[in-house]
């Protein structure tokens, strides 16, 4: 089936008042569904649906403030009546295929509402002949939807085109709702900030609580992370704190101690999306004191120590490169991380074995490949 020929065929001869009958089906109604499609026939080769598509502009009045103005609007539609649908490819696949299809159109009348509202000329047979050109070409390059991969890559750079048009006047962009098939399958950058360190259990008599700078690098595959890096902080010891009775090794109130931390963790992500991660990790390290007391004995971080928490990053900020089979994120994202340690410090004669609890909140850069996922041939 020629689909530049029908639709243009289509756009010559169908009247503009037709787009209040009942059988126009609107972009900003929300996703396609198969209802959409009234008519049921066989499959043409590999083509087992076919969306009829329209682009136009209607004038019609607007209420701004409380008064009325005409307003000149792009609209995109589907013609339900001449759509059809193979009742034996009614799958999520095909759908998602036509709802690609759609968005097409609703990315062209984004272009051409700019057009409209800046007083351009507004030229029909030149906005219909790139809207079937690109639409074409989306049909080809995946086989009618049979190749979802292609589907898929194609649904996010039409998306991510939706979102970079704004037209001037003011209107409501609606999303087309569907579930991103993309999965997660590495991820590389750095991450920084300020943390703090609790003492608790027996060495929380001894230790008032520190505060500092951590840096760490991170990279992993797919769920799997690794992250190496450290913190260093600052702090004193608590009033009338003696830790040993060694007169070569004590600890006083006026002691300042520098906490040194080195560490390697592995975690699983639970969740991993577009946005989100969050990622319970476990690990080991090296933590000591440095500290200066009057007779000038320093410790250092030779105590191996095992440690648990969750990192949670969210980016905010995004640019991505996309290919045929993967997307590659690049970003900003803020990073949080709770964890404990399990920490005895034997440089320091008599002190005994307890727990940290760490808080670190910062910021990270990172880069991420999303896979795009192939469910069907």
């Amino acid at each position: 089936m020629n689909r530049v020929f029908f639709f243009t065929f289509l756009m010559l001869l169908l009247p503009v008042m037709s787009l209040g009958q009942k059988n126009i089906r609107f972009w900003e109604k929300g996703p396609l569904i198969w209802s959409d499609f009234s008519m049921v026939n066989q499959s043409i080769g590999s083509e087992h649906s076919y969306l009829e598509f329209g682009l136009d502009v209607i004038d019609r009045q607007q209420d701004v403030s409380g008064v009325s103005i005409p307003v000149r609007t792009a609209v995109a539609y589907v013609d339900k009546e001449k759509s059809w649908v193979d009742s034996s490819f009614r799958t999520p696949a095909q759908l998602r295929y036509n709802q690609v299809m759609f968005n097409i159109v609703e990315l062209h009348r984004r272009r051409l509402q700019v057009v409209v509202d800046t007083g351009g000329n507004v030229n029909m047979d030149y906005y219909m002949r790139l809207l079937t050109y690109e639409a074409d070409s989306f049909c080809h390059s995946c086989n009618y939807g049979n190749d979802t991969a292609e589907v898929l890559w194609w649904e996010r750079e039409i998306r991510r085109q939706m979102d970079s048009v704004t037209p001037l006047m003011v209107e409501k962009h609606y999303q087309a709702n569907l579930i991103e098939g993309y999965r997660p399958s590495g991820c590389f950058g750095m991450a920084m900030g300020l943390g703090t360190k609790f003492f608790t259990g027996p060495i929380h008599n001894y230790f008032a609580p520190s505060g500092g700078f951590y840096f760490d690098l991170f990279g992993g595959s797919w769920r799997h992370n690794f992250d190496f890096g450290f913190y260093i902080g600052g702090g004193r010891c608590k009033p009338d704190s003696i830790v040993t009775t060694n007169p070569d090794n004590m600890l006083y109130a006026t002691d300042r101690i520098t906490t040194l931390d080195f560490h390697l963790d592995y975690g699983i992500s639970v969740i991993d999306n577009m946005r989100l991660t969050v990622t319970p990790f476990v690990g080991f390290g090296l933590q000591g004191v440095y500290y200066n007391s009057q007779e000038e004995v320093s410790g250092g971080p030779s105590e191996g120590c095992w440690r648990a928490g969750v990192d949670v990053q969210y980016d905010f900020s995004q640019a991505n490169y996309a290919t045929r089979k993967t997307i590659t994120f690049f970003g900003l994202a803020a990073h949080g991380k709770v964890y404990v340690c399990f920490d005895r410090f034997r440089s320091i004669e008599g002190a005994p074995r307890g727990l940290t609890l760490n808080f670190q909140l910062g910021f990270s850069m990172r880069g991420r490949d999303m896979k795009i996922l192939r469910t069907q041939k």
